[in-house]
Protein backbone atom coordinates (compact mmCIF):
# COMPACT_ATOMS: atom_id res chain seq x y z
CA UNK A 1 0.00 0.00 0.00
CA UNK A 2 2.78 2.46 0.95
CA UNK A 3 4.65 1.58 -2.23
CA UNK A 4 1.55 2.40 -4.26
CA UNK A 5 1.13 5.81 -2.63
CA UNK A 6 4.84 6.58 -2.96
CA UNK A 7 4.69 5.73 -6.67
CA UNK A 8 1.70 8.05 -7.06
CA UNK A 9 3.56 10.90 -5.33
CA UNK A 10 6.75 10.33 -7.30
CA UNK A 11 5.03 10.17 -10.70
CA UNK A 12 2.53 12.97 -10.14
CA UNK A 13 2.15 15.04 -13.35
CA UNK A 14 4.78 13.00 -15.20
CA UNK A 15 3.68 12.21 -18.76
CA UNK A 16 4.91 9.95 -21.56
CA UNK A 17 5.82 13.03 -23.61
CA UNK A 18 8.61 13.97 -21.18
CA UNK A 19 12.15 12.90 -21.94
CA UNK A 20 14.14 10.91 -19.41
CA UNK A 21 15.99 13.94 -18.05
CA UNK A 22 12.68 15.70 -17.35
CA UNK A 23 11.29 12.57 -15.68
CA UNK A 24 14.31 12.35 -13.35
CA UNK A 25 14.07 16.05 -12.44
CA UNK A 26 10.30 16.01 -11.88
CA UNK A 27 10.44 12.84 -9.77
CA UNK A 28 13.14 14.42 -7.63
CA UNK A 29 11.07 17.59 -7.13
CA UNK A 30 7.95 15.57 -6.30
CA UNK A 31 9.70 13.44 -3.69
CA UNK A 32 11.69 16.30 -2.19
CA UNK A 33 8.63 18.58 -1.99
CA UNK A 34 6.66 15.87 -0.20
CA UNK A 35 9.37 15.34 2.42
CA UNK A 36 9.83 19.07 2.99
CA UNK A 37 6.07 19.44 3.48
CA UNK A 38 6.13 16.69 6.11
CA UNK A 39 9.09 18.42 7.76
CA UNK A 40 7.19 21.70 8.14
CA UNK A 41 4.12 19.94 9.51
CA UNK A 42 6.28 18.02 12.00
CA UNK A 43 8.06 21.22 13.00
CA UNK A 44 4.73 22.96 13.54
CA UNK A 45 3.59 20.21 15.88
CA UNK A 46 6.84 20.56 17.81
CA UNK A 47 6.24 24.29 18.29
CA UNK A 48 2.69 23.62 19.38
CA UNK A 49 4.01 21.49 22.24
CA UNK A 50 5.89 24.60 23.44
CA UNK A 51 2.68 26.68 23.21
CA UNK A 52 4.05 28.65 20.23
CA UNK A 53 0.68 28.91 18.54
CA UNK A 54 1.73 31.54 15.99
CA UNK A 55 4.71 29.47 14.89
CA UNK A 56 2.45 26.45 14.62
CA UNK A 57 0.05 28.19 12.23
CA UNK A 58 2.85 29.59 10.07
CA UNK A 59 4.76 26.33 9.68
CA UNK A 60 1.65 24.18 9.36
CA UNK A 61 0.31 26.48 6.64
CA UNK A 62 3.57 26.26 4.69
CA UNK A 63 3.52 22.47 4.92
CA UNK A 64 -0.08 22.30 3.72
CA UNK A 65 0.64 24.69 0.84
CA UNK A 66 3.51 22.48 -0.31
CA UNK A 67 1.20 19.45 -0.25
CA UNK A 68 -1.48 21.53 -2.00
CA UNK A 69 1.01 22.27 -4.81
CA UNK A 70 0.65 18.64 -5.93
CA UNK A 71 -2.66 19.68 -7.45
CA UNK A 72 -0.94 22.14 -9.78
CA UNK A 73 1.76 20.97 -12.17
CA UNK A 74 2.94 24.40 -13.32
CA UNK A 75 3.12 25.71 -9.78
CA UNK A 76 5.32 22.94 -8.40
CA UNK A 77 7.75 22.74 -11.33
CA UNK A 78 8.01 26.48 -11.95
CA UNK A 79 11.53 27.79 -11.26
CA UNK A 80 10.24 31.18 -10.07
CA UNK A 81 7.91 29.53 -7.56
CA UNK A 82 10.69 27.25 -6.29
CA UNK A 83 13.07 30.21 -5.99
CA UNK A 84 10.46 32.28 -4.14
CA UNK A 85 9.78 29.40 -1.75
CA UNK A 86 13.50 28.95 -0.98
CA UNK A 87 13.88 32.70 -0.41
CA UNK A 88 10.83 32.82 1.86
CA UNK A 89 12.13 29.92 3.94
CA UNK A 90 15.48 31.71 4.16
CA UNK A 91 13.71 34.78 5.54
CA UNK A 92 11.95 32.63 8.13
CA UNK A 93 15.25 31.14 9.27
CA UNK A 94 16.75 34.63 9.48
CA UNK A 95 13.84 35.92 11.54
CA UNK A 96 13.69 33.05 14.04
CA UNK A 97 17.44 32.64 14.40
CA UNK A 98 17.91 36.41 14.89
CA UNK A 99 15.03 36.59 17.35
CA UNK A 100 15.72 33.68 19.69
CA UNK A 101 19.52 33.77 19.65
CA UNK A 102 22.31 31.57 18.33
CA UNK A 103 21.96 28.98 21.11
CA UNK A 104 18.71 27.55 19.74
CA UNK A 105 20.60 26.30 16.67
CA UNK A 106 18.02 27.56 14.16
CA UNK A 107 20.79 29.18 12.13
CA UNK A 108 21.88 25.71 10.99
CA UNK A 109 18.75 25.49 8.86
CA UNK A 110 20.67 27.58 6.34
CA UNK A 111 22.66 24.51 5.33
CA UNK A 112 19.69 22.41 4.10
CA UNK A 113 18.51 25.46 2.13
CA UNK A 114 21.94 25.75 0.46
CA UNK A 115 22.00 22.09 -0.56
CA UNK A 116 18.28 21.81 -1.31
CA UNK A 117 18.30 24.79 -3.67
CA UNK A 118 21.03 23.13 -5.74
CA UNK A 119 18.91 19.99 -5.95
CA UNK A 120 15.73 21.62 -7.27
CA UNK A 121 17.29 24.53 -9.18
CA UNK A 122 19.83 23.06 -11.59
CA UNK A 123 19.01 24.53 -14.98
CA UNK A 124 21.26 27.01 -16.72
CA UNK A 125 18.71 29.79 -16.21
CA UNK A 126 18.64 29.03 -12.45
CA UNK A 127 22.20 30.23 -11.85
CA UNK A 128 21.11 33.78 -10.93
CA UNK A 129 18.38 32.62 -8.46
CA UNK A 130 20.90 30.30 -6.78
CA UNK A 131 23.43 33.13 -6.49
CA UNK A 132 20.71 35.31 -4.94
CA UNK A 133 19.82 32.61 -2.40
CA UNK A 134 23.47 32.02 -1.47
CA UNK A 135 24.15 35.77 -1.27
CA UNK A 136 21.06 36.35 0.87
CA UNK A 137 22.05 33.65 3.34
CA UNK A 138 25.55 35.09 3.61
CA UNK A 139 24.23 38.62 4.21
CA UNK A 140 21.56 37.47 6.68
CA UNK A 141 24.13 35.54 8.68
CA UNK A 142 26.43 38.57 8.83
CA UNK A 143 23.57 40.78 10.02
CA UNK A 144 22.64 38.25 12.70
CA UNK A 145 26.27 37.95 13.75
CA UNK A 146 26.72 41.72 14.05
CA UNK A 147 23.68 41.95 16.32
CA UNK A 148 24.68 38.80 18.23
CA UNK A 149 21.57 37.05 16.88
CA UNK A 150 19.31 39.50 18.71
CA UNK A 151 18.24 41.53 15.68
CA UNK A 152 14.57 41.03 16.59
CA UNK A 153 13.05 41.19 20.05
CA UNK A 154 12.83 37.72 21.56
CA UNK A 155 9.78 36.48 23.41
CA UNK A 156 11.52 33.37 24.67
CA UNK A 157 14.56 34.76 26.48
CA UNK A 158 15.27 33.00 29.72
CA UNK A 159 13.30 29.90 28.79
CA UNK A 160 16.16 27.45 29.25
CA UNK A 161 13.97 24.37 28.81
CA UNK A 162 12.66 25.70 25.51
CA UNK A 163 16.12 26.61 24.24
CA UNK A 164 17.69 23.24 25.07
CA UNK A 165 14.84 21.25 23.52
CA UNK A 166 14.72 23.40 20.41
CA UNK A 167 18.48 23.03 19.99
CA UNK A 168 18.49 19.23 20.09
CA UNK A 169 15.44 18.86 17.85
CA UNK A 170 16.90 21.40 15.45
CA UNK A 171 20.14 19.42 15.25
CA UNK A 172 18.25 16.20 14.55
CA UNK A 173 16.08 17.84 11.91
CA UNK A 174 19.00 19.54 10.18
CA UNK A 175 20.93 16.26 10.21
CA UNK A 176 17.94 14.44 8.69
CA UNK A 177 17.40 17.15 6.08
CA UNK A 178 21.05 17.15 5.03
CA UNK A 179 21.08 13.34 4.87
CA UNK A 180 17.86 13.37 2.86
CA UNK A 181 19.17 16.00 0.45
CA UNK A 182 22.42 14.09 0.09
CA UNK A 183 20.46 10.95 -0.74
CA UNK A 184 18.42 12.74 -3.41
CA UNK A 185 21.54 14.30 -4.93
CA UNK A 186 23.36 10.95 -5.00
CA UNK A 187 20.31 9.15 -6.37
CA UNK A 188 19.82 11.76 -9.07
CA UNK A 189 23.50 11.59 -10.01
CA UNK A 190 23.29 7.79 -10.20
CA UNK A 191 20.27 7.98 -12.51
CA UNK A 192 21.96 10.54 -14.76
CA UNK A 193 25.10 8.40 -14.99
CA UNK A 194 22.98 5.35 -15.87
CA UNK A 195 21.14 7.36 -18.50
CA UNK A 196 24.44 8.51 -20.00
CA UNK A 197 25.82 4.95 -19.99
CA UNK A 198 22.60 3.71 -21.59
CA UNK A 199 22.95 6.33 -24.33
CA UNK A 200 26.54 5.28 -25.02
CA UNK A 201 25.50 1.63 -25.08
CA UNK A 202 22.63 2.44 -27.42
CA UNK A 203 24.94 4.27 -29.81
CA UNK A 204 27.38 1.36 -29.81
CA UNK A 205 24.67 -1.23 -30.49
CA UNK A 206 23.13 0.90 -33.24
CA UNK A 207 26.53 1.43 -34.86
CA UNK A 208 27.28 -2.31 -34.90
CA UNK A 209 23.81 -3.14 -36.25
CA UNK A 210 24.20 -0.63 -39.06
CA UNK A 211 27.44 -2.33 -40.10
CA UNK A 212 25.78 -5.75 -40.06
CA UNK A 213 22.77 -4.52 -42.01
CA UNK A 214 24.98 -2.82 -44.61
CA UNK A 215 23.05 0.42 -44.59
CA UNK A 216 19.56 -1.12 -44.55
CA UNK A 217 17.10 0.38 -42.02
CA UNK A 218 19.67 2.94 -40.90
CA UNK A 219 16.97 5.48 -40.10
CA UNK A 220 14.69 3.46 -37.86
CA UNK A 221 16.89 0.79 -36.30
CA UNK A 222 17.36 3.29 -33.45
CA UNK A 223 13.70 2.88 -32.59
CA UNK A 224 14.09 -0.89 -32.19
CA UNK A 225 17.08 -0.51 -29.86
CA UNK A 226 15.38 2.19 -27.79
CA UNK A 227 12.24 0.09 -27.41
CA UNK A 228 14.38 -2.82 -26.25
CA UNK A 229 16.21 -0.66 -23.71
CA UNK A 230 12.96 0.78 -22.38
CA UNK A 231 11.32 -2.66 -22.30
CA UNK A 232 8.56 -1.23 -24.49
CA UNK A 233 5.42 -3.26 -25.13
CA UNK A 234 5.74 -2.70 -28.89
CA UNK A 235 9.32 -3.98 -29.07
CA UNK A 236 8.44 -7.44 -30.45
CA UNK A 237 6.07 -6.21 -33.23
CA UNK A 238 8.53 -3.53 -34.32
CA UNK A 239 11.45 -5.97 -34.17
CA UNK A 240 9.59 -8.43 -36.41
CA UNK A 241 9.05 -5.69 -38.98
CA UNK A 242 12.79 -5.17 -39.31
CA UNK A 243 13.67 -8.86 -39.14
CA UNK A 244 10.63 -10.48 -40.84
CA UNK A 245 12.22 -13.93 -41.35
CA UNK A 246 13.87 -14.21 -37.95
CA UNK A 247 10.77 -15.45 -36.13
CA UNK A 248 9.81 -17.97 -38.84
CA UNK A 249 13.34 -19.40 -39.01
CA UNK A 250 13.44 -19.87 -35.24
CA UNK A 251 10.00 -21.46 -35.31
CA UNK A 252 11.19 -24.04 -37.84
CA UNK A 253 13.89 -25.16 -35.42
CA UNK A 254 11.60 -25.10 -32.39
CA UNK A 255 7.84 -25.10 -33.14
CA UNK A 256 7.16 -24.88 -29.37
CA UNK A 257 9.02 -21.61 -28.96
CA UNK A 258 7.22 -19.25 -26.55
CA UNK A 259 7.17 -15.45 -26.41
CA UNK A 260 9.77 -15.26 -23.63
CA UNK A 261 12.23 -17.31 -25.66
CA UNK A 262 11.68 -15.25 -28.80
CA UNK A 263 12.17 -12.00 -26.92
CA UNK A 264 15.44 -13.31 -25.51
CA UNK A 265 16.54 -14.32 -29.00
CA UNK A 266 15.60 -10.87 -30.31
CA UNK A 267 17.67 -9.16 -27.63
CA UNK A 268 20.61 -11.44 -28.38
CA UNK A 269 20.18 -10.64 -32.08
CA UNK A 270 20.59 -6.95 -31.23
CA UNK A 271 23.81 -7.74 -29.38
CA UNK A 272 22.62 -7.17 -25.82
CA UNK A 273 24.81 -8.75 -23.15
CA UNK A 274 23.46 -10.71 -20.19
CA UNK A 275 23.96 -7.67 -17.98
CA UNK A 276 22.13 -5.44 -20.48
CA UNK A 277 19.14 -7.78 -20.69
CA UNK A 278 18.94 -8.00 -16.91
CA UNK A 279 19.10 -4.22 -16.48
CA UNK A 280 16.60 -3.23 -19.16
CA UNK A 281 14.09 -5.94 -18.21
CA UNK A 282 14.49 -5.41 -14.44
CA UNK A 283 15.75 -8.95 -13.87
CA UNK A 284 18.60 -10.46 -11.93
CA UNK A 285 21.67 -11.49 -13.94
CA UNK A 286 21.26 -15.03 -12.64
CA UNK A 287 17.69 -15.10 -13.97
CA UNK A 288 18.85 -14.13 -17.46
CA UNK A 289 21.62 -16.72 -17.35
CA UNK A 290 19.04 -19.33 -16.40
CA UNK A 291 16.84 -18.32 -19.35
CA UNK A 292 19.79 -18.56 -21.71
CA UNK A 293 20.53 -22.08 -20.44
CA UNK A 294 16.89 -23.08 -20.95
CA UNK A 295 17.07 -21.56 -24.44
CA UNK A 296 20.00 -23.84 -25.29
CA UNK A 297 18.04 -26.90 -24.16
CA UNK A 298 14.88 -25.80 -25.98
CA UNK A 299 16.74 -25.32 -29.29
CA UNK A 300 19.27 -28.14 -28.71
CA UNK A 301 22.21 -25.74 -28.92
CA UNK A 302 25.52 -27.42 -27.99
CA UNK A 303 27.28 -26.00 -24.94
CA UNK A 304 30.44 -25.29 -26.95
CA UNK A 305 28.53 -23.15 -29.48
CA UNK A 306 28.59 -19.39 -29.03
CA UNK A 307 24.97 -18.35 -28.51
CA UNK A 308 25.44 -15.01 -30.28
CA UNK A 309 26.99 -16.62 -33.35
CA UNK A 310 24.17 -19.20 -33.42
CA UNK A 311 21.55 -16.42 -33.29
CA UNK A 312 23.37 -14.40 -35.94
CA UNK A 313 22.99 -17.24 -38.46
CA UNK A 314 19.21 -16.74 -38.56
Amino acid sequence: MLKKYWSYISNRHITDEMNKLEVIQHKTINQFTFFIALFFITDSIRDLTFDLVTNFYILFTIGCLLLFSFLFKRLRFNSCVIFSTCLFITLLVFYYSSRDGFDNGLVFYYFPILTGSLLVLNKKKDIIPIVIIYGSIFIFFLISHIYNFQFFQSRCQGNVYFTKNVRITTFVQVFVLLSLTGYFISNKHYKLVRLYQQTLKSEKIISELKKKLNGVFQVNIEDVVKLAMNNGVTFIPVFRQFFPFFYDNLLEVNPNMNNEEFKLCALLKLGFTTKDIAEYNHLAVRTVQGRKNRLRKSFNIPSDTDLYIWIENF
